[in-house]
Parts: structure tokens; C-alpha cells; sequence
């Protein structure tokens, strides 16, 4: 797998785990009193993400960058 593939999927999946602890602190710190979006903002930016990763290891898929296990 090239590191030009496989660097933009870490990154991807490294920015997931940074949004979903941001709207655990949100989630945390938020007693109402302040803006009730922030982790609506978080999760919603955090779906948006793994759909891209997702999409991403698809097309890898399709252009022979992985290769899934039991095809030879």
C-alpha cells in the first residue's frame, strides 16, 4: 500500500478519534447554559469524516491499492 494512500486514511482516522473526544467534552462540560449544539456540530462533523475514510478505502478497494483477504 503507497504511504500517499495510506497517510490520508490515518489522518482521516486520527481526526475521528479527535472529534469524538471533542464532543465527549462537550457532552461533559455542557450544562445547558451554552450553546446545546456543539455536539450535535461534533457528531454530525465526525459522521461526515468516516463517511470520507469509508469512501476512500472503497476506492482503494477498486483501484487495487487493498487487497482484501482470500482474493488472490
Amino acid at each position: 500500500m503507497p504511504l500517499t494512500f495510506k497517510l490520508p486514511a490515518l489522518i482521516l482516522a486520527a481526526l475521528i478519534v479527535v472529534v469524538l473526544g471533542e464532543a465527549l467534552y462537550f457532552l461533559s462540560k455542557d450544562h445547558g447554559d451554552k450553546d446545546k449544539m456543539r455536539v450535535a456540530r461534533a457528531l454530525s462533523l465526525r459522521v461526515t469524516l468516516a463517511l470520507v475514510l469509508f469512501l476512500l478505502l472503497v476506492g482503494g478497494a477498486l483501484l487495487g491499492y487493498i487487497k482484501p483477504h482470500g482474493i488472490e
